[in-house]
């Protein structure tokens, strides 16, 4: 493990603590570098807790400006988010359109301050058949309609405010088991309102979870998912039904991740000794930018294949088992001796996707122990996501 990484990690967790208790930050180490410090909270999206933690030191004019600058948008975009999520919340259950706000525009408000937690987006779920109506009502706030991608609906309003519009709580292509999970309605209504839920803390935190775990299985993830662990079971760990949260956990086979995810960040942000697992951990996650990056989408498939037996890992990749193959290619359930023209097939389609070739790139310029240490991460997070 690189030392420089070891002192940002250090840092980063000191700078975080003294946003979060509102005080000043210890100096800067001499090993750390303030643009690598700018840089990485850039695109883990965790800037206003670092840069508000830096304004406070002796730095550069020049630094300090353009931090001051960054704070100010970060705070501006909040406000805006903050605003469009109680007028879009209203207005729909002014439409009686039965809808659930989701991810960052909840778990803001369980920071000392909103701004504190960034998010790029609304993320909201329509329940029932009313996604055509809930369209009308966001283009009748004003929000330009971009249409479905993928499964979600895309809203924009302006440079600041992005909404993404879901039908269903987890996506299917994912984890076919994780999809049927969710698809069991488990929202309460919130009090004095007719069509708005919200989740118990302890489903909150399940489908928190579940959506850093998709994550990480197909590209990786960024730190600022451990940010959000620590602030959420700081503030309600105790409260929460812990055998009900394990149980449910277990249903969505992320048992594991959420034990060593949830290690991980008290390790980080309560500046314990930690072991090289979490700083390989720490270190992968650091790297990956707040949603990951697409040749990191390799390593979960592949530890699928090399959870027992032979781990010669470009074996497995361009020839995949029989049990990978039936996830891409379901006609092998009737037919499973073609696999050799399955294999084939796939081989043919990857030389035209971006994707397969970032996975092979991936692959081969990565070293033997850089291998087993991906390997190793995850094996050890056990995420077997099927779809």
């Amino acid at each position: 493990m690189a030392e420089t990484l070891v002192d940002i990690r250090l840092y980063y967790a000191e700078l975080i603590r003294a946003c979060l208790e509102k005080r000043k930050p210890a100096p800067i180490p001499e090993k750390v570098s303030l643009n690598d410090l700018l840089s990485y909270a850039k695109t883990g999206q965790i800037s206003y807790p670092i840069f508000s933690s830096l304004i406070k030191l002796d730095i550069d004019e020049e630094h300090a400006d353009t931090i001051r600058q960054a704070l100010k948008l970060s705070t501006f975009r909040t406000f805006m988010q903050m605003g469009a999520f109680t007028e879009i919340t209203n207005a729909l259950e002014a439409a009686g359109i039965r809808h659930q706000v989701l991810k960052g525009a909840i778990i803001k408000r369980d920071y000392p301050s909103p701004e504190i937690r960034e998010m790029s987006d609304i993320d909201l779920v329509i329940y029932d058949e009313s996604l055509d109506k809930a369209a009308k009502v966001m283009e009748k706030l004003g929000y330009d309609n971009h249409g479905i991608i993928k499964h979600h609906m895309i809203f924009t309003k302006g440079n600041d405010l992005y909404v993404e519009v879901h039908w269903c709580l987890f996506d299917g292509s994912v984890g076919h088991s994780q999809h049927l999970y969710f698809n069991d309605f488990r929202a309460r209504l919130i009090d004095g309102k007719k069509y708005t839920y919200e989740f118990s803390h302890e489903d909150f935190y399940v489908y928190l979870i579940a959506h850093m775990a998709k994550h990480f299985f197909e590209t990786g993830c960024g730190i600022r998912n451990l940010m959000d662990i620590y602030v959420y079971m700081n503030k309600y760990g105790d409260q929460m039904d812990k055998d009900y949260l394990n149980k449910e956990l277990e249903k969505c086979g992320i048992r594991d991740f959420e034990r060593e995810m949830r290690e991980l960040a008290f390790i980080w942000l309560d500046s314990r000794e930690c072991p090289e697992f979490y700083e390989n951990l720490f270190a992968y996650m650091l790297d990956s930018g707040i949603y990951g990056r697409g040749e990191n989408g390799v390593w979960g498939q592949l530890a699928k294949e090399t959870a027992t037996g032979n781990r010669n890992i470009k074996v497995h990749y361009y020839f995949p088992s029989i049990n990978f193959m039936k996830e891409k290619y379901t006609w092998l359930n009737k037919a499973p001796f073609l696999l050799p023209i399955a294999w084939v097939v796939r081989g043919v389609c990857g030389v035209s996707s971006k994707s397969s070739r970032e996975h092979r790139q991936q692959l081969e310029s990565t070293d033997k122990d850089n291998v087993e240490k991906m390997l190793d991460i995850y094996h050890r997070l056990n995420l077997n996501f099927r779809k």
